[in-house]
């Protein structure tokens, strides 16, 4: 059982369905920080397009769910609704302009090394909210 369980505290809805975003961000620029230390001795260039790859999915990720998660209940239903569509559209915004600006200014660059950190991250992002959402209902 639980501590809330144990002591009879119960748990608000901003609680229950708010997820760890620190530690899921943190833990996505770590994996991508790691991954492109161990690839710099094989290859610079690699390396850094890991790093650019991995913070094009989180940048905009973490603007997302920023908005997203900030306002929660029935009471805030209209402001939920707004600040989803806000963050939905400045998280595309945001993914297109930094993937246009590194096509522009970053020379030379692993185009698929890029791809392949980004949509890691994206897997890796998805899989820690299941992993949170699965504890969430088992709690």
């Amino acid at each position: 059982m639980t501590a809330d369980r144990q002591r009879k505290i119960p748990r608000t809805a901003h609680q229950i369905a708010r997820p760890p975003l620190l530690k899921i961000y943190g833990l996505q620029i770590a994996v991508v920080l790691l991954a492109s230390v161990t690839a710099l001795p094989l290859d610079k260039v690699a390396a850094y397009s890991i790093v650019i790859g991995g913070m094009i999915s989180v940048i905009p990720n973490a603007y997302f769910a920023r908005q997203v998660f900030r306002y929660t209940g029935a009471a805030y239903a209209r402001e939920v609704t707004q600040a989803f569509y806000r963050g939905e559209s400045g998280k595309f915004i945001t993914t297109l302009g930094l993937f246009a600006a590194t096509f522009a200014f970053v020379r030379p660059l692993q185009v698929i090394v890029l791809f392949l950190a980004y949509l890691i991250v994206m897997l890796l992002n998805a899989v820690l909210l299941a992993t949170h959402r699965r504890g969430v209902q088992t709690a």
